[in-house]
């Protein structure tokens, strides 16, 4: 008797079924998570605006602004016979507004035959002076050309003596 009180368990246990599995339910993949980040913010005073892209390079009497491999933002041009610079911008616009850290001043300007837009100064114009010692940049700007924040490096400085010289 002892060996079947024993046994029964395991004779239950034999009679028994195995429960049914549960299915395996996958949890959903969670979105991906997109982090837009928030616009830059653009400085209202000039002078706290990065610079737009490009780099300075002189050749000849002429410093041209901008990027490698796309069209010169700014053109300085000295044209030593008549002492005068010449400051051109790409697009056709009706003035030029060229902005220092000493003064802000627009002028009329002429489209030539490349389709840019130019100023001419005399070699003694004060605006070159303003241009050669405005605190780190100067920019230029008028309606339809996007402002051009530009460093002020030696290369207009050169344009400007050359012209004077």
């Amino acid at each position: 008797m002892k060996r079947l009180i024993l046994a029964l368990p395991l004779v239950i246990a034999a009679c028994t079924t195995a429960p049914a599995p549960t299915p395996k339910v996958q949890a959903p993949k969670p979105a991906p998570v997109i982090i837009v980040p928030p616009a830059p913010v653009v400085p209202a005073d000039w002078r706290d605006r990065p610079y737009t892209a490009g780099a300075w390079h002189y050749a000849d009497r002429t410093a041209t602004y901008g990027a490698d491999g796309a069209p010169a933002l700014l053109i300085m041009r000295c044209d030593a016979a008549r002492r005068i610079v010449t400051l051109s911008v790409p697009g056709a616009v009706p003035a030029i507004t060229l902005r220092t850290s000493y003064a802000e001043r627009a002028w009329p300007a002429q489209t030539s035959a490349d389709g840019r837009s130019q100023i001419s100064l005399a070699a003694s114009d004060p605006a070159l002076d303003q241009i050669a010692f405005s605190r780190g940049r100067f920019s230029l700007s008028g309606p339809n050309l996007t402002e051009v924040d530009i460093p002020a490096w030696a290369e207009p400085s050169r344009v400007i003596e050359d012209c004077r010289g």
